[in-house]
C-alpha cells in the first residue's frame, strides 16, 4: 500500500510540473504576435498539443465547450451546421433573461466576470459566448460559431488565485494551417413553460 501511494504522489507531481511547464510555455507562445510567419512547425504541434489536452482536462468541468472544440479536431466537421439536444443552458440566469426579454433572435454576449472557474455562468458561457437565440416552433435554439479569433485574450482560473490567459489567436493559427476545422454548433431544447 505504502508503494502506491508513493507511486501516486509521484505521479502527481510529475503532472503538476508538466502543467506548470506546459502553460509556461502557452504564455510564452501567447506573447508573440498572431501571424502565421511567427509559429514554426514544432510550435503548431505545441498548439496543437495544448489544444487537445485543454479539452480533455477540461471536459469534466465544461463538458459542452469540450465536445464543441474536440468537434473541431475532425475534418469532416468543416463548414457543417451540427446540432446537440440538451437543456443544459436553461439553467442560466442570463439565458433565462434573454427568453424572458424575448422578441426577435438575440446574439449572446456575456460580460468578461462571467467565466471564472466556480462562476454559475461560466459552464454555459464558454460553450455560447457569440451564439444566436432563437425560439421556434416550441425549441429554443442557440447557433454557435465554433471558431476561433484572430485576436482574443481569455482569463480562466480562480480570479485573484490563479490566472490563466489564454490567447485564443494561437487556435486561430491552427484553423488557418487546417489543422482543426470551424463548423456551427446548434444546442436545442424545448422551450420552458412557464
Amino acid at each position: 500500500m505504502a508503494r502506491l501511494a508513493k507511486r501516486t504522489f509521484v505521479a502527481v507531481l510529475v503532472f503538476l510540473a508538466l502543467s506548470f511547464a506546459g502553460l509556461r510555455r502557452l504564455d510564452h507562445l501567447s506573447a508573440r504576435p498572431v501571424e502565421l510567419s511567427e509559429f514554426s512547425w514544432l510550435n503548431k504541434v505545441e498548439i496543437y498539443t495544448a489544444y487537445v489536452l485543454m479539452n480533455v482536462l477540461g471536459a469534466p468541468l465544461y463538458p459542452e465547450i469540450a465536445k464543441e472544440a474536440s468537434l473541431m479536431l475532425l475534418p469532416s466537421s468543416d463548414g457543417q451546421e451540427i446540432t446537440f439536444e440538451s437543456d443544459f443552458f436553461l439553467e442560466s440566469r442570463f439565458i433565462q433573461n434573454a427568453l424572458d426579454n424575448y422578441s426577435e433572435p438575440v446574439r449572446l454576449a456575456w460580460p468578461p466576470n462571467s467565466y471564472g472557474l466556480g462562476n454559475a455562468e461560466a459552464r454555459i458561457a464558454l460553450a455560447l459566448n457569440t451564439g444566436t437565440l432563437h425560439v421556434e416552433d416550441g425549441k429554443v435554439k442557440i447557433s454557435v460559431p465554433c471558431t476561433w479569433p484572430k485576436q482574443s485574450l481569455s482569463n480562466v482560473g480562480f480570479p485573484g488565485l490563479l490566472d490563466i490567459r489564454v490567447q485564443e489567436g494561437l487556435f486561430w493559427i491552427l484553423e488557418q494551417e487546417g489543422w482543426i476545422h470551424p463548423y456551427t454548433a446548434v444546442w436545442e431544447a424545448d422551450l420552458p413553460v412557464n
